[in-house]
């Protein structure tokens, strides 16, 4: 039985409730799945006879369910914090099993962040799986951890505590800011070359914040005007505002349950809307890709969210491909329930696609190493996720893909590029890169979300035209 099956199984010993599913969803992140992944499982409905721990916590209450989703998208965007804590009041945290260490950030997580919840009760909660799952005395030592950090009090509130060294004032601080933000160091030197201190700062900052929601209304239903009338009516009062012709965005926890006396679940399964995060609705509408004509290939389509919302406003795209099947298997059902036009859908690598030229505009989502939806993707932060070869590695195949897919325009139609990153080198940089190579493209925009701006997600995006 592999480790991760023996955890789950453990996992069984402790209630069911929404710490339970978290220190599941915890676990199967670990394993590589993206927080989004981690928690379907986690919270899975029953399926036959399944035993897994996703099928023990299924039928948790609404509330418990929301509990479980806070406290694993909190731990994770918190993580680098959190471990600096536990490092300051254990030896070697890092030889506890993994399922403890997971009891330990889920309990300082909830003494940190969550004010409604007692501190008592925090590491109660904590020591009682603690002695659930390893017996007596690793819950003495989750008991004493915890009740040490309970003692540093508000000074864990400030970036200087999270200092070491204090012989280089200037680079600890830096260090320390780091800390605080939960990022790791090599990120935050990144952002301060590439934008200056001042943003990075910025940047660290909004990348540690919970991120806003975005609503994107079906611009082909019937009730589209006056929906998107109640969802603006909804976001008033500061907690929302407008993307393009027919997007909200929603402060944090401001999304709202209704709208015109029906559920937001039940305006979804109408066809009358999607959830699509703010800065990817923000990026086609600021690249003015609804202004396209000819036929439109989506390269990477992923899921197919920017395929449906080019859809709804009568663009054509014909035809859709992506390396994954996993996601790309989604987009029939996404266009049914929103009663759209299917595009052709074929499984192939956008470096190696199997056409030889394409009459029509190319759309290249491409992947990237995603450090501009850090709030929204917090799993991204995990140091094994992410590391400067990881970059490295994603900008020689943006650049592949850039190349190959360019290779195929015709004269007089275009390819859009876009990222959810903030890295020169996968942005600007490799836009660069690309005209140098190919000088029969032109540059026709180029835009980036504004470092100030207030969604939290940093999305990148240029158009090229064949001459």
């Amino acid at each position: 039985m592999s480790g991760r099956s023996s955890f789950l199984r453990f996992l069984k010993k402790l209630p069911r409730n929404g710490r339970t599913a978290a220190l599941h969803a915890l676990l199967l992140a670990d394993s590589g799945l993206s927080v989004q992944e981690a928690l379907a499982d986690a919270l899975s409905e029953p399926s036959g006879t399944g035993q897994g721990v996703g099928k023990a916590v299924a039928a948790l209450p609404e509330q418990e369910r929301h509990l479980c989703s806070e406290l694993v998208y909190g731990c994770l965007r918190a993580e680098i914090r959190i471990a600096y804590l536990l490092g300051r009041v254990l030896p070697k945290p890092e030889r506890l099993p993994l399922p403890m260490r997971h009891i330990l950030e889920l309990a300082v997580y909830a003494l940190l962040f969550q004010e409604r919840v007692p501190d008592h009760a925090a590491v109660h909660n904590a020591v009682e799986q603690a002695e659930r799952l390893f017996g007596r005395s690793l819950a003495r030592v989750a008991n004493g951890a915890l009740r040490s950090i309970q003692r540093l009090g508000a000074a864990t509130d400030t970036p200087e505590f999270y200092v070491v060294d204090k012989k280089n004032a200037v680079a600890d601080a830096w260090d320390g800011l780091c800390r605080y933000y939960s990022l790791p160091r090599w990120l935050g030197d990144l952002w301060h070359e590439a934008y200056g201190p001042e943003v990075a700062l910025n940047l660290m900052r909004r990348s540690f914040a919970r991120p806003w929601s975005g609503v994107r209304v079906n611009a082909r239903h019937e009730a589209a005007e006056e929906l998107r009338a109640g969802l603006l009516h909804s976001a008033e009062n500061g907690c929302g505002e407008a993307v393009g012709r027919w997007g909200v965005a929603f402060a944090p926890g401001e999304l709202p349950a209704h709208v015109l006396g029906r559920s937001l679940d039940r305006w979804r399964k109408s066809g009358a809307l999607s959830l699509q995060s703010a800065g990817s609705q923000l990026a086609v509408q600021a690249l003015e890709l609804d202004r396209w004509k000819a036929p439109v290939w989506d390269a990477c389509a992923g899921f197919g969210g920017k395929s449906a919302a080019l859809l709804e406003q009568g663009i054509e795209v014909t035809l859709c491909t992506d390396r994954s099947w996993s996601r790309l298997r989604h987009l029939p059902d996404l266009c049914r329930e929103l009663r759209l036009p299917r595009p052709a859908v074929c499984l192939a690598d956008a470096c190696a696609p199997p056409l030889t030229g394409w009459n029509g505009h190319i759309l290249l989502d491409a992947p990237c190493s995603g450090l501009g939806v850090l709030a929204r993707r917090p799993d991204i932060r995990k140091g094994s996720r992410r590391t400067p070869a990881d970059l490295r590695q994603l900008a020689a195949l943006q650049d592949r893909m850039l190349l190959t897919l360019s290779a195929l325009l015709q004269q007089g139609r275009e390819l859009a590029y876009i990222t959810c990153t903030l890295n020169p080198t996968e942005n600007e940089s490799a836009v660069g890169r690309l005209l140098a190579a190919r000088p029969e493209l032109a540059l026709v925009r180029q835009w980036q979300t504004p470092h100030e701006h207030s969604w939290l997600e940093g999305m990148y995006g240029a158009v090229l035209r064949r001459r």
